[in-house]
């Protein structure tokens, strides 16, 4: 009996590609839903100051009554009826106002606490809807990636499978990356600029100098977005390796990361002959950014070191810290982590090695070794 695999397969696709729309269609529900709550939760936190500013001033008021009351008791023979009378409402006055702004601070409080915590579950479930969406790209990447005469493959088709699905998962890492990289960055100071233009309309005709000082953070929140987009380009393709190349692209990734973080970062480069291929080049600069990234984030080192050794055969590389090191033997570790993952496979395409050597309290060093040789473009 003949089985026609395309067919199958196009329909498992169809039927993946319809729950994809679904998910992405309930994940663009729930992050709108989390912008207008955002909205609300920023018009809250102004109501919360302003509240605050007139208990305070009604507080001061009452105290001002209690003297006066005091005043008005001490000298009784001395005051009119009339006077006393007006003393005594103005007090109660105050009192009622600031009894009725204390109970209305202390619920908008409460209301307040409670949208931060709805909030938060649903930046949960967004963070769940971005995952599923990753692995359901991931899975009709790779399906579609070569179903011509399938049936005429099955064969082969473990071997393939295997190298695609190291390439699709190196490729899901660093878009992944990516994306929480923006996410993190410029979709979160976009997402503060449109609160605060909210602000701004609400407050223009209230109180000019809040609006001045709004529209001063407004500027350095876009200062801060263009400068984190220009990295996330960066990032993306250094065009410095094919302009400079590789030493000069990493000199310029350790000044900025220097800057940016309390760490000395020397770099030895024992011999720097031509790398024989694009590939074997990005990749000796991922691994050292992985690497460096790792330490700023997690190591808590004051002291990097980089060592470099290109020769004809092969380029290879140490990267050490004297930072607080970990557990290389609890699995969980290692593979929970995105970027040595992302590391250990760009090393076992080029047929190259990495290996990671940490203690706690000893700090960490990750070796690579890659051949130096013409890489095969294809797939």
């Amino acid at each position: 009996m003949f089985i026609n695999f395309n067919e199958i397969f196009d329909k498992v696709i169809d039927t993946i590609k319809n729950s994809q729309d679904e998910v992405l269609s309930m994940y663009e529900s729930v992050h709108n839903e989390c912008e207008k709550m955002r909205v609300e939760l920023e018009n809250f936190r102004i109501r919360v100051k302003f509240l605050i500013d007139e208990v305070e001033y009604l507080e001061k008021e009452e105290k001002k009554s209690k003297e006066k009351l005091a005043f008005i008791s001490k000298n009784f023979h001395n005051q009119t009826e009339e006077r006393i009378k007006q003393a005594y409402e103005d007090a109660k006055s105050i009192q009622v106002k600031l009894t009725l702004k204390r109970e209305e601070e202390k619920n908008i409080i409460k209301s307040r606490n409670d949208l931060e915590i709805r909030l938060k579950k649903m930046n949960d479930i967004l963070e769940k809807g971005e995952l599923y969406m990753s692995k359901m790209k991931s899975v009709v990447d790779f399906l579609m990636g070569d179903l011509q005469n399938v049936s005429q493959k099955m064969t082969s088709l473990e071997a393939k499978a295997e190298i695609g699905m190291k390439i699709i998962k190196s490729q899901e890492e660093e878009r992944r990356r990516i994306v929480r990289d923006i996410h993190d960055g410029p979709a979160q100071s976009m997402a503060s600029l449109v609160i605060k233009s909210e602000i701004m309309n609400k407050l223009l005709d209230k109180d000019i100098e809040l609006s001045r000082e709004e529209i001063k953070n407004m500027k350095k929140i876009l200062r801060t977005t263009l400068r984190e987009l220009r990295r996330i380009m960066y990032d993306l393709s250094p065009t410095s390796l094919d302009d400079l190349g590789l030493i000069p692209t990493i000199e310029r990734a350790i000044s900025d990361i220097e800057y940016e973080n309390d760490i000395n970062i020397d770099l030895i480069v024992l011999n720097d002959t031509k790398i024989m291929h694009p590939l074997v080049r990005i990749t000796t600069f991922r691994v050292i950014q992985e690497s460096l990234n790792n330490i700023c984030k997690h190591s808590k080192a004051s002291n990097a070191r980089i060592k470099l050794d290109i020769n004809k055969k092969r380029v290879a590389g140490v990267v050490l810290d004297d930072g607080i090191g970990f557990n290389v033997d609890c699995d969980n570790i290692i593979k929970g982590s995105l970027g040595i993952g992302f590391m250990r496979e760009r090393a076992s395409l080029l047929d190259g090695q990495l290996k990671i050597d940490s203690k706690i309290g000893e700090g960490t060093k990750v070796i690579f070794a890659f051949p130096n040789k013409e890489v095969n473009d294809e797939g």
